[in-house]
């Protein structure tokens, strides 16, 4: 079996810390695969490296959302407007996705009738698909491109905010939305709780699906914007297993593992070094047992971020004894 494992978050994202922050981890594993496979530096974001597996863009996936939901997905454009909240850290505005929220059923239906009642006359139409995925219906055309929500989270969004010839147009109506979600009742009973406003949305996943091709007869992955990319280009889809013990069948596969994303989009280095031990038991250490046995033909590593790169490895490149572990530290 051939496996490509795309882990993001392996990489510190604030590559001027990586080192800092990784120093003294115990991986003798990661380090053993990170000598002796063949190293390709690649300092891309996730979106990027989706473009890269599938063969083109990670482009309309509003649309896709859309048919699956049954909508109208011809008609219009369509975006992904998901649920998201901002924080001003001095003169940034940094995102949080609904991983670290809980978002109940009955407020993204009262928070996206607000929008609608707000918005309706522009010929903007919010459908809350699920409490924590939205869509976003246009009459007009964008006029603009968006950022995908996987490159934005724990970032500055000032650098990410719309493009093209609407792209000001449509910054201004994400801060007229703002304005409107900051005083509907939803949000104050959810701060009077202690959690998190719902505050902004993100927009994101325009224009129409591309022709992708399966990287893998295989997807192992959590992430359901994964399963729709996996679906349109005929990939048999599952959740990725918790460890390689779960790592069924012999057919090549395609496994994103998350463990390390939001630690390291949120800058948690405490949480990020936790993850780090944890799959060098449940997942490197494996790994690296089932190409000396020959139970893996190839292994590929894909880690994204500005010190991101691919790795290389065939149970032959283990017997290359004079090349050394490499830290992961090394990498920064």
């Amino acid at each position: 079996m051939k496996l490509t494992l795309l882990l993001p978050g392996l990489c510190w994202l604030d590559a001027h810390d990586g080192a800092e922050v990784s120093k003294g981890l115990s991986l003798p594993a990661l380090q053993r695969l990170l000598g002796q496979g063949v190293l390709q530096r690649r300092g891309q974001g996730f979106s990027a490296s989706i473009a890269g597996l599938w063969g083109a863009p990670p482009a309309g996936l509003a649309r896709l959302a859309a048919r699956q939901a049954g909508l109208d997905a011809g008609a219009g454009e369509w975006l992904l407007a998901d649920p998201v909240h901002l924080r001003i850290d001095r003169d940034r505005a940094l995102l949080a996705d609904v991983g670290v929220m809980q978002v109940a059923r009955d407020e993204a239906v009262k928070l996206t009738d607000a929008l609608n009642r707000h918005f309706g006359e522009d010929g903007l139409t919010f459908h809350p698909l699920q409490p924590g995925r939205w869509l976003l219906h246009a009459a007009k055309p964008l006029a603009a491109s968006f950022t995908p929500l996987w490159d934005v989270v724990g970032e500055d969004i000032n650098h990410h905010l719309p493009q093209g010839e609407a792209g000001l147009a449509w910054s201004r109506m994400l801060n007229e939305l703002q304005m409107l979600l900051y005083t509907q009742p939803v949000n104050d009973e959810r701060e009077m709780r202690g959690e998190l406003a719902i505050n902004s949305v993100w927009l994101w996943g325009e224009g129409q699906p591309a022709a992708w091709r399966a990287p893998a007869p295989r997807l192992l992955a959590d992430d359901e914007v994964l399963h729709w990319l996996a679906a349109e280009s005929g990939m048999q889809a599952d959740s990725a297993p918790f460890a390689f013990d779960g790592l069924e069948g012999e057919a090549d596969a395609l496994l994103v593992l998350d463990a390390l994303q939001a630690a390291a989009q949120y800058r948690d280095a405490w949480g990020w070094r936790e993850a780090l031990e944890r799959l060098e038991r449940d997942w490197f250490a494996p790994l690296l047992q089932a190409l000396r046995r020959r139970k893996l033909a190839q292994l590929t590593i894909i880690a994204t971020g500005p010190a991101g790169f691919e790795l290389s490895i065939a149970p032959a490149d283990l017997w290359k004894f004079w090349k050394r572990a490499r830290p992961l530290a090394a990498l920064y």
